[in-house]
């Protein structure tokens, strides 16, 4: 589709080939963008950072915090209507077919779940309205599904190839799984646990490894079992990983990268989870209770429960 040049008029065949001709009008993209497309912070007044076009275009804010008090400020209808209107906009340009998730919401610049529920009665039924599926069930309904504990004839299976594996309470078995590193042998609908380290798991949905990601999730689809990838990192650490210490500054993927990566893995599965949670201990604990709430895990957007310190 051809696009005009804001600057004289001209007329080029693709968005590609006029941010190419930029250079000859002595512009960038974002200086481009900042002329022609002016965009202000709602709440700051300031003029909103520019990455890509896409992010620059659909940002009200410069960040989640300044979004948040924004939301704040305003009559509890206008607040409503925003979020309700970045809902539709998004299942719009992204083709959403799912309610966006926990994990979904909080990487992008967008209300939390948690926040959706404090100013709607249940944002599943926001979701509804706009024409998007359901997977999960309103937290308020997850009661202590998480609490029970694992029968001491429970055993849990570790797959040969996991090299630093955790240490349960319940007896355990090294075993070939077919998917993941962890499996459990009570009734639990065929779930498997892949723990990731940070490192890990941008590796995983990095470019090389990606499609062999994919084709993993595939198999277990196929086979009729749940996948949760738990990552022993917090979601909010995890979501600027490039400045962390223990993170190889020698690794190209952005977070934007992978995050994109993982909200479209999210859309596409229904038999895939994501949960980030803080430490290897903490790691521990919710696998022990995933397992131990036998097929209700699968009714729940795990992060969302973990985040409300249900699960």
């Amino acid at each position: 589709m051809s696009v005009l040049c804001k600057v004289d008029g001209k007329e080029f065949k693709d968005e590609k080939s006029l941010h190419l001709a930029l250079r000859g009008y002595g512009l960038n993209k974002e200086k481009y963008y900042h002329a022609y497309y002016p965009k202000k912070d709602l709440l700051t007044g300031e003029t909103i950072n520019f990455k890509t076009k896409e992010q620059y275009l659909n940002s009200d804010f410069n960040d989640k915090n300044n979004m948040k008090k924004w939301l704040k400020e305003q009559p509890i209808e206008k607040a409503q209507e925003y979020c309700k209107q970045l809902l539709i906009k998004r299942k719009e340009s992204k083709n959403l077919i799912y309610s966006p998730t926990q994990v979904e919401l909080r990487t992008i610049m967008s209300p939390s779940i948690i926040f959706y529920n404090k100013i709607f009665k249940d944002y599943y039924d926001v979701c509804s309205t706009v024409g998007l599926e359901n997977k999960f069930i309103h937290p308020n309904s997850i009661g202590d599904n998480f609490q029970n504990k694992l029968s001491s004839k429970d055993t849990i299976y570790i797959d040969t190839r996991e090299q630093s594996w955790l240490k349960f309470n319940n007896p355990f078995e090294i075993k070939t799984l077919s998917f993941g590193d962890y499996a459990c042998s009570n009734d639990n609908c065929g779930c498997f646990i892949e723990r990731k380290s940070l490192s890990d798991f941008i590796s995983t949905l990095s470019v090389k490894n990606f499609d062999r990601f994919r084709n993993e999730i595939d198999k277990a689809q196929k086979n009729n079992s749940y996948l949760v990838v738990i990552v022993e990192e917090k979601l909010s650490s995890a979501l600027s990983f490039q400045y962390l210490p223990h993170i190889s500054k020698k690794i190209k993927a952005t977070p934007e990268y992978i995050f994109h990566n993982v909200r479209s893995l999210i859309q596409e599965y229904s038999n895939l989870q994501f949960l980030f949670v803080d430490g290897r201990d903490e790691m521990k604990r919710a696998i022990e209770s995933i397992f131990a709430s036998k097929c209700f895990y699968s009714k729940v957007d795990l992060q969302l429960a973990y985040d409300l310190k249900f699960l």
